[in-house]
Parts: C-alpha cells; sequence; structure tokens
C-alpha cells in the first residue's frame, strides 16, 4: 500500500472509532474507493458504485432547482443511516452508521402533516 493510501485510510480512523459507525469510505466521483476502512465483511466496493449513482442524482436535481451541486446527501434505513459529503475537491466521505451513531440534522414530522 502507498504511503498516501495510508494517509487516507488514518484519516478515516477517527470516523470509525464512534460506536455503531460500520464504515467510512473516500470514494471518487466515478464510484471507486480510494480508501476504506470498515467491519469485516462490508461490501465496499459495491456501495461506492451506488454512491456513485446517489451523487449523479442528487447532482441532476441540484441543476432542476438551479443549485449547485448538493453539498451534503442523507439516508435513513431501517438499520442503517448514510452520510456523503465532499472531501476535498476530488473525493466524497460516505460513512455508513446505526441510526443511534449517524442521525440527520433535520427529520419530516408526520405529525398533523
Amino acid at each position: 500500500m502507498s504511503d498516501h493510501a495510508d494517509s487516507l485510510i488514518a484519516r478515516l480512523a477517527p470516523y470509525r472509532k464512534t460506536p455503531g459507525i460500520v464504515a467510512a469510505l473516500l470514494i471518487s466521483h466515478d464510484g471507486f474507493v480510494v480508501a476504506a476502512d470498515a467491519q469485516p465483511g462490508f461490501a465496499a466496493d459495491a456501495v461506492a458504485a451506488q454512491v456513485a449513482g446517489a451523487i449523479d442524482m442528487g447532482a441532476r436535481l441540484a441543476g432542476e432547482l438551479g443549485q449547485s451541486t448538493a453539498k451534503y446527501i442523507s439516508l435513513e434505513f431501517d438499520t442503517l443511516n448514510v452520510v456523503l459529503a465532499p472531501f476535498g475537491d476530488e473525493l466524497l466521505l460516505a460513512l455508513v452508521g446505526e441510526p443511534s451513531a449517524l442521525t440527520c440534522e433535520y427529520r419530516l414530522s408526520t405529525t398533523g402533516a
């Protein structure tokens, strides 16, 4: 492994120290894993490929809304949440974690809706 790759993995380590974070990935805009710190068995390559599609969808939606690209994309599932964020100019940070560890800042209220 190169010194550059080791450096990137070291930058992911603090995210994984948070209890409940199962993966911290650095992904290229075309969906390839550049660096990963994840639990054994985590399908980093498959997740990275899907992230590229989510980023593309976010860019298209931003265009329709007359906005620049999305700054953050957050997805909530039953047992895992995902947050996508820029990491420098060339990479995306994808954090995958349990809902207790990785919550969205804003939620839609279903009461009174």
